[in-house]
């Protein structure tokens, strides 16, 4: 140990040098919804990384699933983001919910984010799925969703709006994210594998607070046609904005094949 003796306090000052940190490679600002169970581990599964770190800041939410409520949650956006790290340096900020997204609107919540954090890179599911699809060369999908019918209308007519063909379409039809979470994985894999035998190009999993992470290469392996996910696309897409090109093993085709 080299130390100096400190003569005002008595104490011995220890020298050391300042690295990186535990975020080196990247550091994701993760805004959460507060009633989500889901996306923090989600998210971390599809990143295990040395030097990649998620940092959570939760947003206020209504226990039900609504239009209304979901387009409620941009009030309380900018106090999410300036408790994100805010003495620290942030790569990346990630908006946790993909039916938010479309409601909210990609474009305002970047402006909403950069205006608390100037500089600092944007993504939420629903543009980081739709780079995903493109990437993938995937226009005609299957998509399943967990949501009740005025929540499955939006998404729909978001995504034929940019371009998507649904050409098959199936929801589990829960009223809360609290619900959400507790859709067995087996159910949702089951689900997407017999969607995902119709003429598609690929299969859409839309909800960060479906559990996916473990069952996307089983159905790609199923259905020989790649699965995108909420979670998965959120976490290729920051990664990716934050510089790194690293592939993740066996959490599917988008992320082991960057």
């Amino acid at each position: 140990m080299s130390a100096r003796s400190d003569d005002e306090d008595g104490w011995a000052t220890l020298a050391c040098s300042l690295d990186g940190g535990p975020a080196a490679m990247a550091a994701i600002g993760l805004v959460v919804l507060a009633n989500d169970t889901v996306i923090e581990p989600e998210v971390r599964r599809f990143l295990p990384l040395p030097g990649v770190e998620v940092y959570a800041s939760r947003i206020p939410m209504a226990r039900d699933l609504t239009p209304a409520s979901l387009a409620a949650m941009a009030d309380s956006l900018p106090q999410a983001i300036e408790l994100l790290l805010p003495d620290d340096r942030l790569d990346v900020v990630a908006f946790g919910c993909t039916s938010g997204s479309m409601i909210i609107g990609p474009d305002r919540i970047a402006g909403i984010v950069r205006s608390a954090r100037p500089g600092v890179a944007v993504t939420d599911p629903v543009s980081a799925s739709l780079t995903a699809l493109s990437a993938l060369g995937a226009a005609r999908i299957a998509l399943v969703t967990p949501y009740p019918a005025s929540v499955n209308v939006m998404v729909e007519d978001y995504l034929s709006g940019k371009g998507v063909e649904i050409a098959a379409r199936a929801t589990f039809r829960q009223e809360s994210d609290v619900t959400i979470a507790r859709i067995d994985p087996r159910d949702i894999f089951n689900a997407a594998v017999e969607i995902g035998r119709n003429d598609v190009d690929a299969v859409f999993l839309s909800c960060t607070a479906l559990r996916c992470s473990a069952i996307i290469e089983a159905v790609e392996q199923a259905i020989g046609k790649p699965v995108v996910t909420s979670n998965q696309a959120l976490a290729w897409d920051a990664l990716r904005k934050a510089g790194s090109r690293a592939a993740i093993p066996a959490k599917g085709r988008l992320l082991r094949d960057r």
